[in-house]
């Protein structure tokens, strides 16, 4: 058991990770902007050798900015980069290559830039998939509707601030032997997609862009959101092709520190119940004590379960000094085995917004 909550929550963490880094804004700070801070490298065969990137980075501010030093993940990344102070208005360059000489398999590589002024390094990421032979698009593309495929069915769009919009690039392929004509139609409310042009050429790849922006979700949205849309190819419609979910969390960006720690502030006597070992279809009930030691009344918007079968009750705000607690229901019915859930909160904390709870059991 503590293997697997040890193996299930490494895993947690680095998609938290990625989630986070996924959503973050290409301006740091006000002193540089990126033009992009991931570089994905698509398809790519060992026998096609070496690979390499550039990131283009920009001085917004009004006086020198250094490259101090950018340190990869891994020694099959090598950086260079401009050393050289970079004038206002000006755009150094940050060259990654990736020796692809292992594999095959997915990879996924950090590039951290540290920037003098910045008070934290800048996290970039390369990315992509090696193979060992060549797949065909429909192989690649396995998520079809109609001549159109997508590598998944669902996307993650990571954290989204309310208030904010955020968009990513998703490949779609044209798997057939002809060019068709492609539109974007039954978009859920706050959801835009596009790509450039109208048509798809045979046996290629094409970007679309899927954007989230908050505020026109017709009303608020929180936590785990799911966005979905239509495709019209040489005018017969595939519906809800791909869903595009957002993590959606309350924004504090315009806050300063103090009045940061001056918000409301959760602390649980724990963060994980454990329920034992329990026959298939049982219903477990079990709460998560929390104690308000901030200022402000802490509220939890919602919670999202990883897992199906769970009820949540959620405490009103939580006074400063008070208690309570947050209830749980889970129905095991066609759960085996050893089981994590993990309960995602979104609340009002301005240093914890987003809070991970586990319920853990054994179904046998």
């Amino acid at each position: 058991m503590n293997r697997l909550i040890f193996s299930i929550v490494t895993l947690l963490c680095l998609h938290l990770a990625g989630a986070v880094q996924a959503g973050a804004q290409n301006v740091f700070e006000q002193t540089v902007s990126f033009d992009k801070i991931v570089h994905d490298f698509g398809d790519i065969m060992l026998s096609d050798g070496p690979q390499e990137c550039t990131f283009k980075v920009k001085n917004i501010s009004n006086r020198p900015v250094v490259i101090h030093r950018v340190i990869t993940s891994c020694g099959c990344t090598e950086p260079t980069w401009t050393e050289a102070p970079i004038r206002p208005g000006d755009t150094g360059d940050i060259k990654v290559v990736f020796s692809n000489d292992q594999g095959p398999y997915p990879f996924s590589k950090s590039v951290t830039v540290y920037i003098a002024g910045l008070s934290k390094p800048v996290v970039l990421k390369v990315r992509g998939i090696v193979h060992e032979k060549q797949k065909s698009l429909s192989e690649l593309f396995p998520a079809a509707s109609g001549p159109l495929g997508f590598r998944e069915s669902s996307v993650s769009m990571g954290q989204i601030e309310q208030g904010l919009a955020r968009s990513i690039e998703v490949e779609m392929a044209n798997t057939s032997g002809r060019a068709v004509e492609v539109r974007f139609t039954d978009m859920t409310p706050g959801l835009t997609v596009s790509m450039s042009g109208t048509t798809v050429p045979a046996k290629s790849k094409v970007r679309i862009t899927c954007m989230v922006d908050t505020r026109l979700t017709g009303g608020e949205k929180w936590g785990k959101t799911p966005f979905t849309f239509s495709v019209v190819v040489d005018g017969r419609k595939y519906s809800k092709v791909l869903t595009v979910e957002a993590l959606i969390k309350e924004n504090f960006t315009s806050l300063t520190d103090e009045q940061k720690r001056a918000g409301a502030l959760p602390q649980f006597e724990t963060s994980s119940l454990e329920l034992g070992v329990v026959e298939p279809g049982s219903v477990l009930e079990g709460e998560f004590i929390v104690k308000n030691i901030g200022k402000d009344a802490f509220e939890i918007y919602k919670a999202d379960s990883s897992e199906g079968g769970v009820s949540v009750d959620l405490p009103s705000p939580v006074p400063f000094g008070e208690k309570d607690a947050v209830r749980v229901r889970v129905n095991t019915e066609g759960q085996s085995g050893e089981v994590l859930n993990i309960l995602t909160l979104i609340t009002n904390s301005p240093t914890r917004p987003i809070i991970n709870l586990f319920i853990i059991y054994t179904v046998k």
